[in-house]
This record gives structure tokens, sequence and C-alpha cells, in this order.
């Protein structure tokens, strides 16, 4: 009987783990590095983060994606976003990113974890 519950217990586990399913991975876009590449694969040439700081233009550009479920940003074109009052250190689940690029103090999500980040 011992060893019946022990089979049962074992598949039982088994068939858990073989239901997960995992996300799967999306490939980042390359940033174009030039105004002209830039402009013509539709984005915008400007100036990211702080406003009067003297950092070099990138290249922003719209991600394909934005709005798709995610938990991880490894999901998204650009970056897993949590939803606002999502709360540092606690699961959740976010969107993709409107832009590849992303600035400013948020909130992503990394393997469904709430981070709060402040990129310039």
């Amino acid at each position: 009987m011992s060893r019946l519950f022990l089979v049962l217990l074992f598949l039982l586990n088994v068939s858990g783990c073989a239901s997960t399913v995992r996300p799967q991975a999306v490939p980042k876009p390359t940033i174009p590095k030039s105004e002209s590449e830039c402009t013509a694969r539709g984005g915008n040439w400007t100036v990211l983060g702080l406003p009067g700081r003297q950092e070099p233009k990138v290249c922003d550009l719209k991600a394909s994606d934005s709005g798709k479920v995610c938990t991880d940003s490894a999901e998204c074109e650009g970056m897993c976003m949590a939803p606002k009052d999502a709360r540092v250190g606690k699961r959740s689940v976010g969107q993709c990113s409107p832009y590849l690029l992303n600035s400013g103090n948020i909130r992503r999500l990394n393997g469904g974890v709430v981070e709060a980040l402040n990129i310039d």
C-alpha cells in the first residue's frame, strides 16, 4: 500500500512540473545609433532622462509588443512594467513598456517580483 502511495505521489509531482509553462524570451531589438537610421525606423531622435542635462541623443523607438501581459522583461522588447500600485518585493503581473528605452522612476518586474528602478 505504501509503495502505491509513493508511486502516486511521484506521478502527481511530475505531472505538476510538466504543466508549468515558462514564458518565451523575446529578442531585444537593436537601437539605432544615428539620427537617420532612427527616423528611418520610425523613432524619435531625442534626449531621454532629466531635462536640462547634457545627455547624448538616443533613438526613442516604440515597442511592437507594448501592452502585452508579462512577468519579466525577458518577455518584452523593452521592459516589463509593474502596475503603478504594485508594491516593491511583491509578486505581480505587468505589461510590456510602450518604448524600447525607459527612464525615470519606474517599477519593473523581474521573475514576477516588483523592483523599483531610477533610470536617468
